[in-house]
C-alpha cells in the first residue's frame, strides 16, 4: 500500500463517514454563522459611524451658516447673539471600524466608539452611555470566527485525528499496512494530511467569504493585506496544534488515552491558561473600580460648581480686562466654561490612574501571553482585525486630548465673550485617528507567530524522531 493509496482511502472515508462528515459539516456551519454575523456586527458599526458623523456634520453646518449670515450683514449681529457662540463648539471624534472587526469583534463591542467633543462636557463624561448591548450577552463575548479558529478548531482537529496510528494498532492491521513500502510516518503523514487539509480548507474559504461579506463602502482592497495577517496567525495557530496532535500521537498510546491527553491540553490552553493569566494580573495590578472613578468625577464636579464664584473671582484677578460691563454674552456661559475647565482637571489625576494601571497590566499581559497559546493567537487577530484593546485606549486618551486642544483654541473668545469670527474657526483643528497601517499591525504579529512557528517545529521535532523510533521496534518485533 502506497502512500497515494492511503491518502485516496482518508478521501473516501471524509466522504463516506457519517461522523467525520458531520463533524466538518457542523465545522462548517459554525464558520458560516460567525462570519455572516460579524459583516452584520461591522456593517452595523459602518453605519452607526456615519449616521453619527453626518448629524454632527448637520449640526455644524447650521452653526457655521449662522456665524456666515452675520458676518456677511445678511443678519443683524443684534438679531442674533449666539451666532459664532464659541462655548458651542462641537465636533465628532470617531474610531473607524477594524479592518477586519467582524472576524475578530475583541473589545470593539465594549468600548466607545464615537464622541461628539462639546466644551459643555467635561472629559469624564466625553463617552456616556456608549454600552447598549445586553449584559448578558456582552458577559458571554462574542462568536465570531476568532472564537471558531481558538476553541473550535481545535477540538475538531483532535476529534479527526486522534486515533490516527492507533485504531490501526488495536485493530491488528498496522504491521500488515507496514509490511507494504510504506513508513510509520508516512502513513501518519498520508491520514493527518488529508483530515487537517479538510479542517484548513474551510477556515481558509470561510475567512475569504468573510472579507467580502464584510467589506463596507467597497474597501475590499484595503482590507486585503490584514487578511493576509490574519491567515497568517491562524496559520501559525493551526500548525502548532498539528504539531500538538501529531507529538501526542506520536507516543503510541490508546487512542482513548490519546484523546484524553489532548483533550486536557485544550482545557488547559483555552480555559485554563486565560483564566490563569486574566487572575494573576487581576492580583498584581487590580483594576481601578470605575464606579469609583465616576464618584470622584462627580464629587470633582459639584465641588467646582459650588466653588463657582471662588473661581470667577480667581479668574477675574488673573484678567481685570474681563468684566460685566464688556461682557455681551451672558454670564453663566463663561462660568460653565471655567468650572467644566476645573473638573476636568480634577479627573485628569484620575483618568491617568486608570491608563498607568491598564499600561501595566497590558505590559505584564503582554510578557505572560507566550504562556497560553490561546491568548496570545487571540491578541494577535485582535491586532490584524484593529479592534485590541491598545487602539481603543489610545482612541479615547486622543479624544480627550482634542477636547483640550479645542479649549485652549476658543478660551479666550470665551472668557472675553466675544464671537468666533468665520476665519478661526475653520482654522479649529478636526479630529483625526488615523487607523492601523499594515506594516505596523505586521510588526506587532511577527514575535508571536514566530514564537508559534518556533513551538511547533520542536514539537515536530519531537514527533518525527518518536515516529522514527517506533519504526525501529516495530521491524525489530
Amino acid at each position: 500500500m502506497s502512500t497515494q493509496a492511503i491518502t485516496a482511502q482518508e478521501k473516501r472515508a471524509l466522504k463516506t463517514d457519517l461522523v467525520q462528515l458531520a463533524m466538518l459539516v457542523a465545522f462548517l456551519l459554525a464558520c458560516l454563522y460567525a462570519v455572516l454575523q460579524g459583516a452584520a456586527f461591522r456593517h452595523s458599526q459602518t453605519e452607526m459611524a456615519a449616521s453619527f458623523t453626518t448629524a454632527q456634520v448637520e449640526r455644524n453646518t447650521a452653526w457655521r451658516d449662522r456665524l456666515v449670515a452675520v458676518e456677511t450683514g445678511e443678519t443683524p449681529a443684534e438679531d442674533d447673539r449666539w451666532a459664532g457662540l464659541a462655548m458651542d463648539v462641537s465636533f465628532p471624534a470617531v474610531l473607524s471600524p477594524g479592518a477586519l472587526s467582524d472576524l475578530s469583534h475583541g473589545v470593539s463591542d465594549v468600548k466607545p466608539t464615537t464622541s461628539r467633543v462639546s466644551l459643555w462636557r467635561s472629559v469624564d463624561r466625553l463617552f456616556g452611555n456608549y454600552q447598549v448591548q445586553s449584559p448578558n450577552d456582552t458577559a458571554a463575548g462574542a462568536f465570531d470566527l476568532a472564537f471558531v479558529v481558538i476553541f473550535i478548531m481545535p477540538l475538531l482537529m483532535i476529534a479527526l485525528s486522534y486515533d490516527a496510528l492507533s485504531e490501526d494498532r488495536e485493530l491488528g492491521r498496522l504491521g500488515l499496512i507496514l509490511s507494504q513500502p510504506i513508513s510509520v510516518r508516512q502513513l501518519v503523514t498520508a491520514r493527518l494530511k488529508v483530515r487537517f487539509g479538510a479542517v484548513a480548507s474551510i477556515i481558509v474559504l470561510t475567512t475569504l467569504l468573510g472579507w467580502l461579506t464584510g467589506a463596507s463602502g467597497g474597501d475590499f482592497v484595503a482590507r486585503l493585506p490584514f487578511v493576509a495577517v490574519w491567515l497568517l496567525v491562524v496559520g501559525a495557530y493551526f500548525l502548532l496544534w498539528a504539531a500538538v496532535i501529531v507529538w501526542a500521537i506520536s507516543l503510541n498510546l490508546k487512542g482513548e488515552t490519546t484523546a484524553l491527553l489532548l483533550a486536557g491540553l485544550w482545557i488547559v490552553n483555552g480555559l485554563v491558561g486565560p483564566a490563569s493569566l486574566s487572575a494573576a494580573a487581576e492580583s498584581i495590578y487590580p483594576t481601578p473600580s470605575r464606579l469609583a472613578f465616576l464618584s470622584e468625577a462627580r464629587e470633582a464636579s459639584a465641588d467646582a460648581y459650588k466653588s463657582q464664584a471662588d473661581i470667577m473671582q480667581g479668574m477675574l484677578l488673573d484678567h481685570p480686562d474681563l468684566t460685566a460691563e464688556n461682557y455681551s454674552i451672558p454670564e453663566y456661559i463663561r462660568t460653565a466654561f471655567l468650572v467644566t475647565r476645573t473638573v476636568d482637571e480634577s479627573v485628569v489625576p484620575v483618568l491617568q490612574r486608570f491608563d498607568e494601571v491598564q499600561a501595566e497590566r497590558r505590559q505584564f499581559l503582554s510578557a505572560l501571553q507566550y504562556a497560553s497559546p490561546a491568548v496570545l493567537t487571540l491578541q494577535s487577530l485582535n491586532l490584524a482585525a484593529g479592534t485590541d484593546l491598545g487602539r481603543h485606549i489610545t482612541f479615547e486618551r486622543s479624544v480627550r486630548d482634542f477636547k483640550q486642544s479645542i479649549a485652549g483654541a476658543v478660551e479666550g473668545n470665551v472668557l472675553a465673550g466675544e464671537r468666533l469670527v468665520l476665519a478661526d474657526y475653520d482654522s479649529l483643528p478636526r479630529f483625526d485617528h488615523d487607523a492601523p497601517s499594515f506594516g505596523s499591525v505586521l510588526g506587532q504579529v511577527g514575535l508571536p507567530v514566530g514564537f508559534l512557528i518556533v513551538v511547533s517545529i520542536l514539537l515536530g521535532t519531537i514527533a518525527h524522531n518518536n515516529l522514527g523510533r517506533l519504526q525501529k521496534r516495530i521491524r525489530e518485533s
